[in-house]
């Protein structure tokens, strides 16, 4: 095998706790039956490979001392000085990747399965390897794609929550506006606000994302949403792509109410920023002596799923995570983890301009404040409460790169009455030429700015991107002999007709052959791909929705 996967141990023996005792390497060898084959040692003898490549290995084992680890040291004291042993130690067991699966349900269950049952047992320490990494997309975007997207550098980023839950979502799009006319990076739903008869998910999306595009326009600064997608199994994908076709660049998810895979398969399937929030969690941490430390779960394990932001209670808030817990969360967040992209730590909870200048030492540039009540709660509004933490943050930053505010900004004006591109003259008829051409509609680039490939192919805008009124666009593709389109797949569906010599559509596994008239139709999310395999120019027509979301490379 191609390296182990070493997950670390704090253990409290207890005599009270398994059949170990206060033996730690017969506790150990308890752990490792139970994460694997769970059955009684010895039932595999005629098996001998199962010992040696299934069940893991004690790779260090140390004693700890009773001060630097207990949270009651006079009673651990007490208890040490009766037993005349340690009895607190940290322990590393290297499993065989292959155990995991290589998916992460299984490696879950290896984690903290079924041990999770007996007391005293913390995992402190996970060290992956290479192999079972590459399994894994990781964070689509983290710190570098987010800071891309908002064209800010040099210091944390500034994300408003809303809230309360109760709000209508009118009052929860002017709440959005004026924290986006504030200068938030970022703003996201509370966690709580979900489908509720008071809020209904689709009005609240739609509106608040409505009011952030007005106040971008007005500002020329990018501010971003994130709407909170959490809800049932036969739901959530449906939120998402319904977030993604009203433009939202990305979402807030609860990882333990929905799902840790179901986050991972949303992370790794849509082109989306996922911030994950740490509802349930808690469970985890509340016991300093069980569980899993929360910069594994909520630092790494969160990583590995995919989350680009993972949100965390801030030290000296209401809960109680101490500075140097938050210090290591935020490490395994950003810190090498094999080929996986760096995501922002998120604190959340204590925070005022009274203690920015401490988070800043504390946390550096990277990472993502995480706003709501100390934002309500400013005399002078939200808006100005905005203005007034940003203006702190980046005078502890004073190397920031912002985007620039234009000095007359333009008017925006609703959706529904502007062109999201005008490209020229909106006409009532369009003459064709024998070149396959149209009058005013000059041949494009198939696409700009991208790394897709592609080969031989341009296009031609004919209606919908010139201020026509419709909810479709018409273009027209022609690719040479040799050519191809881009291999992708994205939310909104494609109808293709061919209109001109003979090509391939390839949609999922099949292949057809398209010849003049003929019709194609591309589902949601299919991979699809057109070529031409002829020696004449393959031409067809193209609709697609006017609102759509961007393409996913494959």
């Amino acid at each position: 095998m191609a390296g182990t996967i070493d997950i670390t141990y704090n253990i409290l023996c207890n005599e009270h706790e398994g059949r170990g005792g206060d033996n730690i390497e017969t506790l150990l060898r308890e752990i490792a039956l139970e994460q694997t084959v769970e059955v009684p040692d010895g039932c595999f003898l005629n098996q001998p490979h199962i010992n040696t490549t299934i069940v893991p290995t004690v790779r260090d084992v140390r004693p700890l001392e009773p001060d630097k680890y207990t949270t009651d040291n006079a009673t651990d004291r007490y208890i040490t000085a009766i037993h005349k042993t340690p009895r607190r130690y940290r322990a590393t067991l290297s499993f065989n990747p292959e155990v995991t699966a290589w998916q992460l349900p299984q490696f879950l269950n290896v984690l903290f399965g079924n041990i999770s049952f007996n007391n005293n047992v913390q995992v402190v320490g996970i060290d992956l390897s290479d192999d079972f990494l590459r399994a894994f997309k990781g964070p689509g975007y983290g710190i570098p794609g987010i800071r891309q997207m908002l064209g800010v550098y040099g210091r944390p980023l500034l994300c408003a929550v809303l809230k309360p839950m109760g709000l209508s979502a009118v009052d929860l799009a002017s709440l959005a506006a004026d924290f986006a006319l504030g200068g938030a990076d970022i703003i996201k739903d509370d966690h709580g606000l979900v489908d509720q008869p008071f809020c209904p998910f689709e009005q609240r999306i739609a509106l608040c994302q409505q009011g952030i595009e007005a106040a971008n326009a007005k500002t020329a600064r990018k501010t971003l949403y994130f709407p909170n997608i959490t809800d049932s199994a036969d739901k959530i994908e449906g939120r998402l792509r319904f977030a993604l076709r009203g433009g939202v660049a990305g979402v807030l998810v609860a990882p333990y109410l929905v799902g840790l895979d179901t986050v991972r398969y949303l992370a790794s399937t849509y082109r989306i920023i996922i911030m994950a929030h740490p509802a349930m969690t808690g469970a985890y941490f509340h016991d300093p002596n069980h569980g899993i430390r929360p910069s594994v779960l909520l630092g790494s394990v969160f990583r590995l799923m995919g989350a680009d932001l993972s949100i965390f209670p801030n030290a000296g808030g209401r809960f109680n995570f101490t500075p140097e817990e938050c210090l290591r969360l935020s490490q395994s967040l950003r810190g090498p983890l094999g080929q996986l992209t760096p995501a922002f730590p998120a604190p959340a909870g204590g925070m005022n301009l009274d203690n920015v200048a401490e988070m800043a030492a504390m946390y550096g540039e990277d990472t993502v404040y995480t706003i709501g009540g100390s934002l309500l709660q400013h005399p002078e509004g939200v808006r100005k409460g905005v203005e007034a933490f940003l203006e702190k943050i980046i005078s502890c930053f004073p190397h920031a790169y912002q985007p620039s505010v234009q000095s007359s900004p333009p008017q925006w004006q609703p959706r529904s009455s502007q062109a999201s591109v005008t490209l020229g003259e909106v006409f009532e008829h369009l003459s064709f030429s024998e070149g396959f051409g149209w009058s005013g509609r000059s041949p494009r680039l198939y696409k700009e700015g991208v790394n897709q490939p592609f080969r031989y192919i341009s296009r031609h805008e004919l209606i919908g991107r010139y201020g026509e009124e419709t909810r479709f666009d018409l273009r027209y593709f022609q690719i040479e002999p040799g050519g191809y389109s881009s291999f992708e797949r994205h939310l909104h569906i494609h109808v293709v007709i061919c209109i001109r010599g003979e090509g391939v559509l390839l949609v999922g596994g099949s292949r057809y052959t398209l010849r003049p008239f003929d019709i194609g139709y591309i589902a949601p999310m299919r991979p699809h791909q057109l070529i031409n395999e002829s020696v004449a120019p393959f031409g067809f027509f193209c609709i697609v929705d006017h609102e759509r979301d961007r393409p996913i490379p494959l």
